[in-house]
């Protein structure tokens, strides 16, 4: 097998153990959720406006990175649930802004204690081990977003010279 082919498999298993992690993650929140007629993405939009209340859509969109219209739709049906409000802001009245109502505060305490509940066993694991893999997922986002992928070129170039 070519080192290049090896490469290839490597980074192919490296890429399903995070969507595995990932889609644990996910799952566990689905089925503990379910019941509550919550999505993962709508308790994460909750819980986005809870820390960060009077905020807009296209910035509820980039904290969740997310686009605009995925967002709206999350809003719209969060907004029929009763969960948020929409409103004006107080220094551009031209602008909506999203608050959590008391129901969506309701929910996102009711869920949020099932959320740790489920998710808590995590810290089972040693903190330094935990330290690690946080350590790696910074230094994978670095390597594959455009301002890593920058970087990595300029130390390609330093080295080249």
């Amino acid at each position: 097998m070519s080192d290049r082919e090896e490469d290839r498999l490597e980074v192919y298993r490296i890429i399903q153990s995070v969507r595995e992690v990932n889609k644990t993650i996910f799952y566990a929140f689905w089925n503990e959720e379910q019941h509550l007629d919550l999505t993962a993405v709508q308790h994460m939009a909750l819980a986005i406006l809870n820390k960060r209340p009077n905020i807009g859509l296209s910035e509820l969109a980039d904290i969740a990175h997310m686009g605009c219209s995925s967002m709206s739709g999350v809003v719209d049906r969060l907004t029929k649930a009763g969960y948020i409000a929409r409103g004006r802001h107080e220094h551009d009245r031209r602008s909506l802004v999203l608050t959590l109502t008391p129901e969506g505060k309701d929910i996102m305490q009711k869920v949020d204690a099932m959320w740790m509940e489920r998710v808590l066993p995590i810290l089972d694991i040693p903190k330094e081990h935990l330290d690690m893999v946080l350590d790696i997922h910074k230094q994978m986002i670095m390597k594959l977003t455009p301002k890593g992928m920058n970087q990595l070129e300029q130390s390609s170039n330093d080295t080249t010279r």
